[in-house]
């Protein structure tokens, strides 16, 4: 019998989309902020010689200070933050609900855990319901078909479908985005002391024969601290080091799994893994909202 995907909840996909939304806004926000920094500074620096309007100037500057308002009061980092852990929230209950761990046990009727996990969900919503305005409406069923047929699926089925359909896969996220953000973090550090050393250079050009070339250095100076926010935003160190220890977290647990002979094991060994992956997302969330 071949084994259905298994589908989440539609509280699921509108978290999802609403993380995938706030995420892009928050960061085209932030581009267009450096953007215009950098041609603030390019007009100041040449204004002298290109005849450029001070009024254009100030105009970028009213621009720049309505952005800053706006990124404090919709607080677009907050709403990505939030619905990536409402997000994955949902999953990791998902996840256990399809597997009969604790707090989903089998019973003598389904109706019982589904209900326990539409309260569950519930609850989930009702901590986040500061972020309902980035949510979709759905009158879609919480509780899917597929949820039900995996649930129905014999112990060493789901001990195999869990392995192949959510560890294996986890594993893998968790190491290409620690690989990823490695490559990224030796990148920026890279092409910051690059621009350090450009900037440096701009600044003695008169020195070395090239006077027009010192007009670079104010430019320069923007680029070099625009880099250096968007490393200490995207935090590409610390999410190396995260990712890589949850990736060892999950190869241990697949050592952990051989041993798993009864529902009750399983579960307990569910809910170790389900509790690795959401304290992952967990603490994101939490260094986030510290910064």
């Amino acid at each position: 019998m071949t084994k259905p995907d298994l589908e989440y909840p539609a509280l699921y996909d509108s978290a999802n989309n609403g993380a995938i939304r706030a995420q892009s806004r928050f960061l085209r926000t932030v581009r267009l902020e450096y953007s215009l920094l950098f041609c603030v500074s390019v007009a100041s620096a040449t204004r002298g010689i290109s005849g450029i309007n001070p009024l254009l100037i100030t105009l970028l500057l009213v621009v720049l200070a309505g952005l800053f308002v706006f990124k404090i009061f919709k607080r677009l980092d907050q709403d990505w933050y939030r619905c990536r852990a409402l997000a994955e929230s949902v999953k990791t209950s998902t996840w256990r609900f399809s597997m009969r761990a604790h707090p989903f046990e089998d019973t003598s009727s389904i109706e019982v855990p589904k209900t326990n996990f539409r309260n569950l969900l519930k609850d989930i919503l009702q901590t986040n319901r500061h972020i309902a305005a980035n949510l979709e409406t759905s009158v879609t069923e919480q509780v899917t078909g597929s949820m039900i047929e995996i649930r129905k699926l014999p112990l060493n089925q789901r001990m195999d479908y869990y392995v192949r359909n959510r560890i294996d896969n986890q594993q893998a996220w968790y190491s290409k985005k620690s690989t990823a953000s490695k490559a990224a973090l030796s990148f920026w550090v890279v092409a910051t002391i690059v621009l350090y050393i450009i900037a440096a250079i701009a600044l003695n050009a008169e020195q070395l024969g090239l006077p027009s070339a010192t007009l670079a250095f104010d430019p320069l100076i923007v680029i070099v601290t625009s880099a250096l926010g968007w490393l200490q935003m995207k935090r590409h160190g610390e999410l190396m080091a995260s990712y890589n220890l949850t990736a060892h977290e999950i190869g241990i647990l697949l050592g952990d799994l051989e041993a798993v002979k009864t529902e009750d094991e399983f579960s307990d060994l569910i809910n170790e893994a389900e509790l690795a992956f959401s304290r992952e997302h967990t603490q994101w969330v939490a260094r986030r909202d510290a910064n």
